[in-house]
């Protein structure tokens, strides 16, 4: 019963101490948000949420659509695609790309586990 609770506190602590990284070295700058982000983010959630019956997660995408397509016209102005970042940017966005990615197989381990009643949650 302890086991669940220690990993789960552990992937907290590391999502909060990557947050609190990228929020260190984002604040030096001052910079207008990726609309064209915001788009993609929505147009992702919207059709995730319907087949999971998690209306909240679809009505978000749909935000984070409308507010992407309000501003289509700074789409070029604040998007950078890969070979726009310096390399010390490339680094960062490589790093948060691989501990994300370890985050999600862990949970898919976590999942799959519990669901074969490996573990109790």
């Amino acid at each position: 019963m302890v086991f669940p609770w220690i990993a789960i506190s552990i992937v907290l602590l590391l999502i909060i101490l990557i947050a609190a990284l990228i929020l260190w070295k984002v604040k030096k700058k001052e910079h207008e948000p990726d609309y064209y982000a915001f788009f993609i983010i929505g147009l992702c959630w919207l059709p995730i949420g319907i087949p999971l019956d998690n209306y909240a997660l679809s009505a978000m995408g749909f935000i984070f659509m409308v507010i992407g397509l309000v501003h289509k016209d700074k789409w070029r102005k604040n998007h950078r695609t890969w070979k726009q970042l310096s390399p010390e940017e490339r680094k960062i966005k490589g790093i948060i790309l691989a501990v994300l990615g370890v985050l999600v197989l862990i949970g898919l381990v976590f999942f799959l586990l519990a669901d074969q009643g490996l573990l109790k949650v």
